[in-house]
C-alpha cells in the first residue's frame, strides 16, 4: 500500500487524471482508508477549482474582488456544512 507521502506527491496527477488505471486503483485503496489524505486530495481539488474559475486578467478591479469574495463565501459555508 502507498505511505502518504507517496499520495501527496503523486495528488496532482491524480486529480488531472495522469495516473495509470494501477496507479489510480492504489491511490484509491489508500484514499478509502487514510481519511487524511481523503480531505488533502479533496482541497487539492476545491484549490484547483477556485483558481480555474478565477479570470485571467492581470488587472484587479472591483469586480475580480467581488468574484473572490463569493467564491470564498461559497467555501466557508461548505465548511459549517461539514463539506
Amino acid at each position: 500500500m502507498l505511505s502518504c507521502k507517496e499520495v501527496a506527491s503523486r495528488a496532482s496527477a491524480l486529480i488531472d487524471g495522469e495516473l495509470s488505471t494501477w496507479q489510480t486503483f492504489q491511490m484509491r485503496l489508500h484514499l478509502a482508508m487514510c481519511k487524511g489524505c481523503e480531505r488533502f486530495i479533496g482541497q487539492m481539488r476545491t484549490t484547483r477549482d477556485l483558481t480555474e474559475s478565477l479570470p485571467a486578467s492581470d488587472a484587479h478591479d472591483e469586480a475580480d474582488e467581488g468574484h473572490i469574495s463569493a467564491i470564498l463565501s461559497q467555501v466557508h459555508e461548505g465548511k459549517q456544512e461539514g463539506g
